[in-house]
C-alpha cells in the first residue's frame, strides 16, 4: 500500500514538473530562438513596410527590453538599385500612445529628405494609419556628403490633437532654429491646408530645400552649392502659397542659374530677400538685393538688359560682337517688385556692374514691366514671350498687370515696403516656400 502511494506521488510530481517547468522552459527557449532568426526579422520588416508604405532593409534585430528594439544596418531602398537612407542603427520603443525613435546619425541627402517629406505628409494626412504620436531623436545630422561627426542633433516631434496634427523640428540642443508644419482643416475649403512657420539661421543647401519642395531633378540640379537661410510664415493648399518669407541665398552660381535663359553669366552671387509676400501662389510683392563679385556676362545679355529693361550703358561699356564674354569686377542691385512692375537701383555703388574701365551698366531711370523682364530673359529672335522656361515661369509666378505701362520715375522711390516680424499665433507656427521655374516642371 505504501509503495503504491509513493509511486503515485512520484508520477504527480514528475507530471507537475514537466507541465509547470519543462514545457514552459522549452517554449521560452524556442520563442527566444525564433526572435533571433531571419524569419522573425523578415516578419517585422514586412509589418514596418506596410506601415511606412515604402521598402525597408534591416540587417539584424536586437530586443533590448519589452517594447524596445534596436535595428542594425537599416536602409530605405530607392527602387533604382540605390538607397534613400542608410543608418548604422535605429532604436524603436513603442507604447500605447507613442513611438520613440532614436537614430545614431542621419545624412540629409536630397533622396533622404524627399523620403522623409513623403512620410511626414502621410503622417499628417492619415491619422488612421499613423495612430500614435512619434518622437524622433537624431544624434548627429548633416547634409549631403558632409561628415556628421561633431554636428548638432535634431528632434522631430509628430503630435496629434483635436485641432489637427503638427510636426515640429528643432535643433538639439536648442539654438533658436525651428520649423513647424501643421495640417489645417479650413471650413468651406476642399482639401487640407498646411501652415508652415519657422526660422533657420544656419545655411541649408538649396538642393535639400528643392528636394523638400518636390522640384524636378533638372531644376534641383541648377541649385549647385547654393545655401539658404531665413524665416517663413505662410499657409499652402490647392490654391498655392499665402504668406510671407525672408531669405538669404549664398554661393549662387550664375552659370547654373543662367542655363535656363539664352545668354549666360559666370561668377558667384548672394541674394538677400528682405521680404516676399505671396497670395494664391503668386508673388504679391518682393524686396531684395543681389551682390556679386568678379565674373562675366555675355554681350547679348548686356544688350538685353539695356534694350528690354532700360538699363543704361556706363562709361566703361565697349562695343563687342555677340558671343563675347564681358568681364566685370563686381555688381550690385536693389530690386523691388509689385503689381506696378520692377524697380532697379544700384546698391551701395553708383553702377549695377563695374568693369576694369569703370561702370559697365547703370540702373534704369524708370520702373519696368514684368513683361519686359520676361523679354530680357527670352531669345532675342523669338517672336513673343514667354520664349524660355524661365520667362514663362516669371509671367505665371510674379505679378503681371493686364494694363498700365509704368510711368518713369526720378529720384528716390517711395519706401512702400516695410518688413514686419511675424507675430506668434495660437494655432501653430508656419513659414513659406515658393514656386519653381517652369524648367523645374
Amino acid at each position: 500500500m505504501f509503495v503504491a502511494q509513493q509511486a503515485a506521488r512520484s508520477r504527480v510530481v514528475r507530471t507537475t514538473f514537466v507541465v509547470a517547468c519543462l514545457i514552459p522552459c522549452a517554449v521560452l527557449v524556442a520563442w527566444a530562438g525564433w526572435r533571433r532568426t531571419g524569419a522573425h526579422r523578415d516578419q517585422l520588416v514586412r509589418e514596418w513596410e506596410g506601415t511606412l508604405g515604402m521598402p525597408l532593409a534591416v540587417g539584424r534585430v536586437k530586443h533590448l527590453r519589452p517594447g524596445a528594439l534596436r535595428l542594425m544596418d537599416v536602409a530605405l531602398p530607392d527602387g533604382r538599385g540605390g538607397e534613400s537612407v542608410r543608418v548604422p542603427w535605429v532604436e524603436v520603443e513603442s507604447s500605447a500612445t507613442e513611438v520613440r525613435i532614436r537614430l545614431s546619425e542621419l545624412n540629409g541627402t536630397p533622396t533622404a529628405i524627399a523620403a522623409a517629406v513623403r512620410l511626414a505628409r502621410a503622417w499628417l494626412d492619415e491619422p488612421t494609419r499613423f495612430d500614435r504620436n512619434v518622437v524622433i531623436d537624431i544624434g548627429r545630422f548633416g547634409f549631403g556628403a558632409a561628415e556628421t561627426a561633431g554636428l548638432a542633433g535634431m528632434r522631430i516631434e509628430c503630435v496629434g490633437a483635436e485641432a489637427g496634427r503638427a510636426i515640429r523640428l528643432r535643433a538639439e540642443p536648442e539654438n533658436g532654429e525651428w520649423l513647424v508644419v501643421q495640417a489645417l482643416a479650413v471650413a468651406g475649403v476642399q482639401g487640407k491646408r498646411l501652415s508652415v512657420r519657422g526660422q533657420v539661421a544656419t545655411p541649408v543647401p538649396l538642393s535639400a530645400v528643392a528636394a523638400a519642395l518636390g522640384w524636378s531633378a533638372g531644376a534641383a540640379g541648377g541649385t549647385g552649392l547654393a545655401t539658404l537661410a531665413g524665416s517663413i510664415d505662410a499657409d499652402v493648399g490647392g490654391g498655392g502659397w499665402d504668406g510671407s518669407f525672408s531669405a538669404v541665398l549664398a554661393d549662387v552660381d550664375l552659370a547654373a542659374v543662367t542655363t535656363a535663359i539664352p545668354w549666360h553669366a559666370t561668377g558667384m552671387a548672394r541674394v538677400d530677400i528682405d521680404e516676399c509676400r505671396m497670395v494664391a501662389g503668386r508673388v504679391d510683392s518682393v524686396r531684395g538685393r543681389v551682390v556679386t563679385g568678379a565674373g562675366g556676362i555675355a554681350q547679348e545679355g548686356l544688350e538685353a538688359l539695356v534694350t528690354s529693361l532700360g538699363c543704361r550703358a556706363g562709361p566703361g561699356w565697349r562695343p563687342a560682337p555677340r558671343g563675347t564674354h564681358i568681364r566685370f569686377e563686381r555688381g550690385a542691385a536693389s530690386v523691388e517688385i509689385d503689381e506696378r512692375g520692377m524697380r532697379i537701383t544700384a546698391a551701395n555703388q553708383s553702377a549695377l556692374l563695374v568693369g576694369a574701365d569703370g561702370s559697365l551698366l547703370e540702373p534704369p531711370v524708370a520702373a519696368v514691366s514684368l513683361s519686359s523682364v520676361a523679354r530680357a530673359l527670352s531669345s532675342t529672335t523669338a517672336p513673343a514671350v514667354p520664349a524660355t522656361p524661365m520667362s514663362g515661369w516669371l509671367l505665371s509666378f510674379f505679378p503681371f498687370p493686364a494694363t498700365a505701362t509704368p510711368t518713369p520715375q526720378t529720384g528716390p522711390l517711395p519706401g512702400t515696403f516695410r518688413w514686419i516680424p511675424p507675430e506668434p499665433r495660437a494655432s501653430a507656427p508656419g513659414a513659406v516656400g515658393a514656386g519653381e521655374p517652369a524648367a523645374r516642371r
